[in-house]
């Protein structure tokens, strides 16, 4: 992927079943997707070991469940929580919460053998179109 652009006004989607988690890009070891709320829906406290998110707020309002406290999130709001860190989201603001996610995954070694094979695996004229 040489590089990648949307408008989330035009890709954003809700669903009154479950959260709309819509894939925007995939790098090696960072990702970005569209976190699309109904009002109600919420992700229940977690962690994760090896990877750094970032969320930026980009429509609506709900609360961040951070590190066993609470935060507002309205346009505009950052929020950068790193690995090992305990947080959730709560669409509990306006009807609709729009939130962007970007992932950074920490690489160890096991990671980035992984990362090399398929690496090299693009550059291979029959099995490449496969891997890009």
């Amino acid at each position: 992927m040489r590089f990648f652009s949307a408008n989330a006004n035009k890709i954003k989607r809700f669903s009154t079943q479950e959260l709309s988690n819509l894939n925007l890009f995939d790098g090696e070891a960072f990702f970005g997707r569209l976190l699309c709320f109904s009002k109600g829906q919420v992700v229940r406290y977690h962690r994760h070991e090896h990877t750094d998110e970032l969320f930026d707020v980009i429509e609506g309002e709900g609360t961040f469940l951070i590190d066993g406290g609470e935060m507002a999130g309205p346009p505009g709001t950052i929020l950068y929580v790193p690995a090992g860190v305990e947080h959730g989201m709560r669409a509990d603001g306006t009807a609709q919460w729009v939130v962007r996610e970007t992932v950074h995954e920490r690489v160890y070694a096991g990671r980035a053998v992984k990362m090399v094979m398929r690496a090299a695996l693009k550059r291979l004229p029959i099995v490449g179109a496969r891997f890009r």
